[in-house]
């Protein structure tokens, strides 16, 4: 399903009262929401785990070589080398790691299974000490230095921290994110606020490929929907923007999850900007209040001709109102969402601005408290 809508609509409470009326009737269902705005912990602090900077681990090792290379490689104008570089020492850590492994021979760069980073390193330093030419030794400075740069900002610690042992925890992460068991809160809210602009996109890209092969290799017995908050940020009809692996692998999920027992929400106030493949998969859509006219021609597209003369009441929906359209409504309806109360909302309100600025000038203390959160990149 999709629920679509201008900024303000009201699409975060819309999307609030769909899930709380599914695990209403499904307490033991496995939701996972990409929430890009720490918006949704409130919401359902009864019935959701949230993994947010605090306790979100999603190692490296789990990367693809292609999510990999994006964070590490930076851009250069000849990156072959270096990615040549990084994936001998990927294959070497892992090899090295599973030493005693009987499968060693099966493992490549794209295998998920743990390595230490302090091997990969060791290998490049290894590999430079043979070279013979000086000035071939850029690329390995470049990539060590890249390494030990994401190692010690701790904005990446959920990913790159590495204490004295490397456990293969494979199990409980998976386990965290898809709530198995649920154990009475069937949603998982992954809280990507704080996680660098830079490495988000590959961050959804790793989650949205590991919700599909999870769901292909236990072979349907697990159904699970993700939520995708902020669609159109990392799945832009643009080629040029973003990073391209995400939007193969929502696509993956969106053409063939079905199969596979995985279900999307795609929430946006971009649709016109989306990739068309992603939103033309989607059977049930919410249209909520739309000014601009690219995204009601989008609408428009989805509706039969009995219910065209819906599209015009878009750019004047009231907030909480929408009109339903797809498999989950007999006939397309104009609807308005329940209420929910104030405890069961998301945090995605309107700034106060008239009650804040009655407030008097706050104390310089106030921005010394600021400036601190902000470089120590905790709230």
């Amino acid at each position: 399903f999709a629920v679509l809508g201008t900024t303000g609509c009201g699409k975060s409470c819309a999307v609030a009262t769909i899930l709380r009326a599914i695990i209403d009737q499904h307490a033991e269902g496995h939701v996972l929401l990409l929430d890009l705005h720490d918006e949704y912990g409130h919401a359902f602090e009864d019935c959701a785990e949230t993994l947010g900077h605090h306790n979100l681990k999603l190692p490296y090792w789990l990367l693809n070589f292609e999510e990999l290379q994006e964070i590490i490689i930076e851009n250069v104008e000849d990156r072959d080398e270096d990615r040549t570089i990084l994936r001998d020492a990927v294959v070497f850590a892992k090899k090295t790691f599973h030493e005693s492994d009987e499968a060693e021979a099966r493992f490549s760069a794209e295998s998920p299974v743990p390595y230490r980073m302090t091997e990969l390193l060791r290998n490049i330093d290894v590999s430079l000490g043979k070279l013979e030419k000086p000035t071939d030794s850029i690329p390995y400075f470049r990539l060590r230095d890249r390494i030990n740069t994401l190692r010690a900002d701790r904005r990446f610690d959920f990913m790159f921290h590495e204490r004295l042992t490397v456990d293969d925890n494979m199990v409980d992460i998976l386990s965290q994110l898809f709530r198995i068991p649920s154990e009475g809160k069937p949603i998982t809210i992954l809280d990507l606020s704080e996680v660098p602009s830079d490495i988000l996109n590959v961050v959804i890209s790793l989650i949205c490929r590991l919700t599909f092969d999870f769901a292909l290799w236990s072979e349907r017995e697990t159904p699970i929907l993700l939520v995708c908050e902020e669609a159109h940020r990392y799945a832009s009809q643009d080629d040029t923007t973003g990073f391209e692996p995400t939007k193969r692998a929502l696509s993956k999920i969106v053409n063939e999850g079905r199969k596979h027992a995985v279900s999307v929400g795609i929430i946006s106030q971009r649709p016109s900007e989306m990739a068309i493949g992603i939103l033309s998969q989607c059977n049930t859509i919410f249209a909520m209040r739309m000014s601009n006219i690219k995204d009601q021609e989008f609408v428009r597209g989805t509706l039969s001709e009995s219910g065209l003369g819906l599209v015009d009441a878009l750019p004047t929906l009231r907030t909480g109102e929408a009109i339903a359209v797809g498999e989950g409504v007999s006939v397309p309806v104009r609807l308005y969402f329940d209420l929910l109360p104030e405890s069961q909302r998301p945090r995605s309100g309107t700034a106060a601005f008239s009650d804040a600025w009655k407030d008097g000038n706050r104390a310089r203390d106030y921005v010394a408290e600021v400036v601190e959160r902000w470089r120590r990149q905790r709230r």
